[in-house]
């Protein structure tokens, strides 16, 4: 399955009450379910020194992806 995981980074800049900016990011991550979605979310901000939340995770209902590495068949020319 595929979710859209929706992550919040800090920003430098600070709004009217002093606190930072958040910066929505979202990504789309391949899991077997939403538990295994936040470990890998997790793991991927944890690479990062910048200060970062999980703000959502939804379910993705997708039939299948059509890109170059999946499908080559249909990039060819």
């Amino acid at each position: 399955m595929y979710y859209l995981v929706t992550v919040g980074y800090e920003s430098e800049t600070l709004d009217r009450e002093g606190n930072p900016r958040i910066q929505k990011v979202n990504y789309v991550v391949q899991a077997e379910s939403t538990e295994e979605v936040t470990l890998i979310v997790a793991k991927y901000r944890g690479e990062s020194s910048q200060g970062s939340k999980t703000m959502s995770i939804k379910e993705l209902n997708i039939e299948c992806i059509i890109d170059p590495v999946i499908t080559p068949q249909y990039y060819k020319k």
